[in-house]
């Protein structure tokens, strides 16, 4: 028997391709066993997507408009009061799912099966997450790869990383389906993170430094599930577009650049003007290739 879960949103869509995407990643996962919706929208078009989403949902739909002063986290803190089942499907918008949706019903059963708490959905990376299954002793489903993410398995992936040179994947993930319970201990964790603008969502995401999470049990797919839109993530032809699989209508320099234009990412104005500098001379360099 399919268990259900829980599609959790906070997301600012105020652009007509943002709201393009929304719809085609909405598309392609609405059909799983979804139990209750609760979202949040944010933006010029969040009349639009309420609009969407009520028209697609026919039950347990419920929508926010919150961006109070407080930030993303509290906001997330009331949103969630609502969310009826143990497992959350944090929703990113420009995400897609490649397989059928039962399958995401599958990978949600084995969850719910083994006690996983959380398990990334998107950059897969050809196998990326299944690195540290090498160094640590973990238990190989029909769909995920399940561990006990405690401190000593966390210190032989670090001595994986350190000895091979690879970089370390992250903690927490935005793109993951979590455990209610650990969804709402990440959350309050999240409150003395400083490090980004705290009406956006990036305080939330642990780097793998930012330990204090664990422990808990973390799933890998053992396939892709979820791919992004536009988003290579250092893989050269990874993203759908990349793969033309999807229409290129804006560019993600395009995109970035107009979110940058409306809202601060980091906290720290010395750090943002670093990043932005950072940023501008990659940009200079690209189009001098191009």
């Amino acid at each position: 028997m399919n268990k259900k879960f829980s599609v959790f949103a906070n997301f600012y869509i105020d652009t007509e391709e943002r709201f393009l995407r929304l719809q085609d990643s909405f598309f392609s996962f609405k059909n799983a066993n979804i139990h209750d919706w609760n979202i949040n929208i944010r933006g010029k078009y969040k009349y639009k997507v309420r609009n969407f989403l009520k028209k697609n949902i026919k039950k347990n739909l419920f929508t926010y408009f919150k961006e109070s002063k407080k930030g993303w986290i509290e906001d997330t803190e009331s949103i969630i009061k609502n969310v009826k089942t143990k497992i959350i499907f944090f929703w990113i918008e420009d995400h897609i799912c490649v397989q059928k949706a039962s399958r995401i019903n599958l990978i949600v059963n084995e969850m719910y099966e083994n006690k996983v708490d959380h398990l990334i959905y998107s950059f897969f990376h050809k196998g990326i997450f299944h690195k540290p299954l090498k160094v640590i002793k973990s238990f190989k489903k029909k769909n995920i790869s399940v561990f006990d993410y405690n401190h000593y398995n966390y210190e032989k992936i670090k001595t994986m990383y350190e000895k091979k040179k690879i970089p370390s994947n992250y903690l927490i993930a935005g793109v993951s389906f979590m455990s209610l319970k650990l969804f709402k201990k990440n959350l309050v964790i999240s409150k003395t993170k400083t490090k980004y603008n705290k009406l956006l969502p990036f305080n939330f995401e642990r780097s793998f430094e930012e330990n204090i999470i664990l422990p808990f049990n973390n799933g890998v797919l053992n396939n892709e599930l979820f791919v992004s839109i536009d988003d290579d993530h250092g893989e050269k032809g990874y993203s759908l577009i990349s793969r033309k699989k999807y229409p290129d209508r804006v560019s993600k320099r395009e995109m970035d650049l107009n979110r940058r234009k409306k809202i601060h990412i980091f906290k720290s104005t010395t750090e943002k003007k670093i990043m932005t500098k950072i940023y501008n001379i990659f940009n200079k360099s690209f189009e001098k290739k191009i």
